[in-house]
């Protein structure tokens, strides 16, 4: 029996294609009502793939190339700096003390390697990809115009203000006060500008959602009538909402 060929027929054909996200996208969106078993069973669902998803991608790009090929290749012939992965296999280990209670401590000195490593191997590309995007908005300036010198006043003088924010040796009167002041600015601005670019965001996976909803009109409108029917039935009859003492006596 062709195992793959038969999940091929069930979720690759077009009533499967047209229909499920048809389902799922209204079924998630049946929590701007109320909290019903729809939403937990798609929500569920979305979990569920997105974690098998992750494995398999973890697995072929992830523990197959970075670990059980270099035990193949340790078995056949040992190098010195394969001792690495030997320790970070060991290292790795102790995760399986999280599931005893007395000794879930052992696992901290894995965080700790791991966190470490993360953070001296992250931050310095991070801060050098942060320097060339600076660096490439700046141009000289006697040949940039206001717009590109407004950028260097920026970039300069409000990373500088919003670091005075945090220097709290002294406290902030005059001018460092002041300068302080521009620093919260700085960051409201940044915060404001990255909340938007969040909004905007779920913004357009909202369109995203309503482009499918229009483009399956049938299957939308029937899946919408179902469903209506279905959280109509389930809070009048099946979860009646508990009274609150003081409508109990009504």
């Amino acid at each position: 029996m062709d195992f793959n060929g038969l999940l091929d027929n069930i979720f690759l054909n077009d009533f499967f294609s047209n229909w499920a996200p048809v389902i799922a996208t209204l079924m998630m969106m049946s929590f701007l009502y109320k909290d019903n078993p729809l939403y937990k069973i798609g929500e569920n669902i979305f979990i569920g793939i997105s974690l098998g998803y992750g494995w398999l991608v973890s697995w072929e790009y992830i523990i197959w190339p970075f670990f059980i090929m270099p035990i193949k290749d340790m078995t056949v012939e040992f190098h010195f700096s394969d001792i690495t992965t030997v320790l970070w296999f060991l290292l790795s280990l102790t995760m399986f003390f999280r599931f005893s209670r007395k000794r879930a401590w052992v696992a901290n000195y894995y965080f700790g390697f791991f966190f470490g490593y993360v953070a001296g191997y992250v931050i310095p590309i991070t801060i050098q990809n942060v320097l060339k995007q600076s660096t490439s908005l700046m141009v000289d300036l006697n040949q940039g115009t206001f717009f590109d010198t407004t950028k260097w006043i920026v970039l300069v003088f409000g990373t500088f203000a919003a670091l005075i924010y945090f220097y709290f040796s002294k406290p902030h009167k005059g001018i460092l006060g002041k300068t302080a002041r521009v620093g919260i600015v700085v960051m409201m601005v940044f915060f404001g500008a990255a909340f938007g670019s969040t909004v905007m965001g779920r913004v357009s996976l909202f369109i995203d959602r309503a482009l499918l909803l229009v483009d399956h009109p049938y299957e939308s409108m029937f899946a919408a009538i179902g469903i209506i029917i279905y959280l109509i039935i389930y809070f009048k009859f099946i979860k009646k909402e508990k009274l609150h003492d003081d409508e109990s006596f009504i």
